[in-house]
């Protein structure tokens, strides 16, 4: 019988979990990103530096990406489409790494970070609209 492609080998067990590579490597980047922002957001002034510089114009350009698509207030949603963007973007520059596989490389990594997105357009669908707004919505021709 031939493996799955889409199993990867455990590295270790945690009692019934077994840890991958991909996990792993999704753990460092969550540690690397918060660690990271922490770091670079620990002496925020009015009179921006050049390392404010870069973080407000990544910022902007994330803002300006919401507005033109979403057509609303960038606020609510940055969060999330800021931490999936520097996510996503670490994520695939960690193949730069020697012997390392990037997670989005794995199926589940995607899935994951599919489920993610799908919940919090349930969530702000609901947050907008209220629990019946957002499933009349389904029901009104497009």
């Amino acid at each position: 019988m031939t493996a799955s492609p889409l199993a990867t080998a455990p590295l270790l067990h945690l009692g019934p979990l077994s840890i991958t590579e991909p996990v792993l490597a999704t753990w460092a980047i969550i540690i690397l990103v918060t660690v990271m922002s922490a770091w670079l957001t620990r002496n925020l002034s009015l009179t921006p530096g050049k390392v404010q510089t870069v973080q407000d114009l990544l910022i902007e350009t994330i803002d300006q990406q919401i507005r033109d698509i979403m057509q609303t207030s960038p606020a609510t949603y940055r969060a999330l489409i800021g931490t999936l963007f520097l996510f996503v973007l670490i994520a695939n520059w960690s193949a730069l790494l020697p012997g390392m596989t990037p997670p989005t490389a794995h199926l589940e990594t995607d899935a994951a970070l599919a489920l993610i997105v799908l919940g919090a357009t349930i969530f702000y669908g609901i947050r907008a609209r209220g629990t019946a707004g957002y499933f009349a919505a389904f029901a009104e021709p497009s």
